[in-house]
């Protein structure tokens, strides 16, 4: 036989089921309205991923220098060389379906406060075109001097080669090499031109074969057409 609640104890628990009711359909829409957001956004969002991206390799490639959509036109590399045993991404440059320079991802991974992430444009004749900083986590005022925003110390790289994997003159002065060091921050700049010398070693070993790899950028149609018009635009 059941035995009936209590009034008070009725009275106490008719709120509380009535609030978790509320909290259970207050979730249910909060989490329909982002999971909407998401759907409505995603395409936009990798969109502007697509034109920050080209905005980077214009800025260490020229862009009269090549004339196919070097955003479609990339391979997946992997090296220790590269830094973190990591796949990396190497975009190919070309003028009539002639390389003329390859950007590649690397790694810095002995940055003061982890890893730095780098992009560097090689030209076939091995000389450096240009590198920027994709991502880091060094100390403000000291260490991000690395970005192009704060400093320009990041284009002392430009048409500079490696003569060879001994060359001792890729290091920071300190360090008896070409390139200044920050005051107050050696770490960070000796991890920066270690890791680019190491992307210029894989380079030259591997320039050739990197030609022949399967492309693994190609975008939707879609995609491509807006980034080509919002492009064209810019210019």
């Amino acid at each position: 036989m059941t035995i009936p609640l209590p009034k008070k104890d009725l009275a106490y628990r008719l709120p509380i089921q009535k609030n978790s009711l509320i909290l259970a359909a207050f979730a249910i829409v909060c989490t329909a309205i982002v999971g909407l957001v998401n759907e409505l956004t995603k395409d936009k969002i990798k969109d502007q991923a697509q034109l920050q991206l080209l905005n980077t390799l214009h800025s260490i490639i020229e862009p009269n220098r090549y004339n196919n959509d070097i955003t479609q036109n990339c391979v997946a590399i992997n090296s220790p060389l590269l830094g973190n045993n990591k796949m990396h991404t190497a975009y190919i440059a070309r003028k009539s379906g002639k390389a003329v320079a390859i950007a590649m991802t690397s790694t810095a991974p002995n940055g003061y406060n982890g890893n730095i992430e780098l992009i560097i444009a090689i030209n076939m004749d091995n000389s450096i075109s240009g590198l920027r900083v994709l991502k880091h986590q060094e100390t403000p005022g000291l260490g991000d001097k690395i970005e192009l925003r704060k400093s320009h110390w990041i284009t002392s790289f430009n048409n500079k080669k490696l003569l060879s994997k001994e060359d001792n003159r890729w290091a920071v002065i300190k360090d008896n090499g070409i390139f200044d060091q920050f005051t107050g921050a050696t770490i960070t700049p000796r991890a920066v031109v270690k890791a680019v010398k190491q992307t210029l070693v894989y380079f030259s070993e591997n320039k050739y074969s990197l030609l022949t790899r399967p492309n693994i950028c190609q975008l939707p149609t879609e995609t491509k057409s807006i980034v080509d018009s919002e492009t064209k635009n810019e210019h």
